[in-house]
């Protein structure tokens, strides 16, 4: 069964009745697109005197619903977002790829160097390869996402969209995603003698649990009806996940630590004095490298691999969202309704 997402701090800070500090909540739409890749593998020989690895390529297109909750007090902006899928969602064509490594064969495992301040924005590690099976098949993905920021605005940088100024702010938080894929209808290719090529039925499910910390910091410009918010956040990551091969009956557990960033623009039309509605572009990147150990099986391969201390795995996210939502700044005071009492006509009894 799907994990339900657990941040209840955000219903905690929306749930405050505090006269000094705003809040600000509505709906969002996002839809997502980008890459999911798992890979392990090995460009010297192993104990086996095989040189090869393993791919897992699933597309990340699929829709979220949600809620998200801001409160605001002085320069200090607290926000939250709960988001799911809602269903399993079709996501397009996924891979699942066995090959042989070469002399000329090259493994980029560093995809982020904070010693040479350098950047491959790729999210496969192995190339120069030749498979020897290949499982192209369709999936399915569901998700669940919670997570909570905070933000200090700097200049006239103000947390209140409605108010006029522009600025700087720090920014620093987490988001915890809960998501599985599952692959069906896979045509499998197999080289041997003979060649197999055919359907096979369901392939594999992969379940995920990752975390993600950030720290960065953007600008605010917010004037008249309109605002543009920007901000990037380099990341810390950590990844488990379940990959299970249903022909096989072996699961493989693995747990990744990585780096990455996400970034944001975002451009908003303020309707009213407590209504507005936006348009923000996502992106974000992840990439991590760990060990992952085997469990079960059939064949005698498999069931040896239970035994080994672990491999080592890879596992890359890119992608990318165009989000829209509305939202609203609750009335705490009762303002409104006691200024209607006041411009209402008494009636004698």
């Amino acid at each position: 069964m799907p994990k339900i997402t657990k941040i209840p701090l955000l219903f905690l800070i929306l749930s405050l009745n505090t006269i000094s500090a705003e809040v600000i909540w509505g709906p969002t739409i996002e839809r997502s697109g980008g890459e999911y890749i798992f890979e392990t593998g090995n460009k010297y020989p192993n104990l086996s005197g095989i040189r090869g690895g393993s791919r897992i390529s699933f597309p990340r297109t699929f829709s979220l619903f949600g809620i998200q909750g801001i409160l605001t007090k002085d320069r200090l902006e607290i926000s939250g977002a709960l988001k799911t899928t809602g269903w399993y969602q079709k996501s397009g064509e996924a891979r699942d790829e066995d090959f042989f490594l070469g002399p000329v064969s090259t493994e980029n495992t560093t995809n982020i160097a904070t010693r040479e301040w350098s950047y491959r924005d790729s999210a496969t590690i192995y190339s120069g390869s030749r498979n020897f099976a290949d499982g192209k098949g369709k999936s399915t993905v569901f998700e669940n996402r919670a997570e909570l920021f905070g933000r200090y605005y700097f200049q006239t940088g103000n947390p209140n969209y409605w108010v006029d100024g522009s600025g700087f702010f720090l920014s620093m938080g987490a988001r915890y995603s809960y998501f599985k894929y599952v692959f069906y209808d896979v045509n499998q290719f197999i080289e041997g003698n003979p060649v197999f090529y055919g359907p096979i039925g369901m392939g594999l499910t992969f379940s995920n649990d990752l975390w993600e910390f950030f720290t960065g910091g953007g600008y605010r410009y917010s004037a008249g009806d309109f605002y543009l918010d920007l901000s990037f956040m380099p990341s810390f990551g950590r990844i488990k996940t379940r990959d299970f091969h249903v022909q096989r009956s072996i699961n493989f557990f693995s747990e990744n630590y990585g780096l990455g960033w996400a970034s944001k623009a975002e451009v908003g039309y303020k309707m009213g004095p407590s209504w507005l509605s936006y348009l923000r572009i996502n992106h974000r990147r992840f990439f991590s490298e760990g060990r992952f150990t085997s469990q079960g099986g059939l064949t005698r391969d498999d069931l040896t691999s239970n035994l080994v201390s672990g491999f080592k795995s890879h596992i890359n996210i890119k992608d990318f969202s165009i989000e829209i939502g509305v939202l609203n700044k609750l009335d705490w005071s009762g303002t409104e309704s006691e200024n209607l009492e006041k411009v209402a006509p008494k009636t004698e009894e």
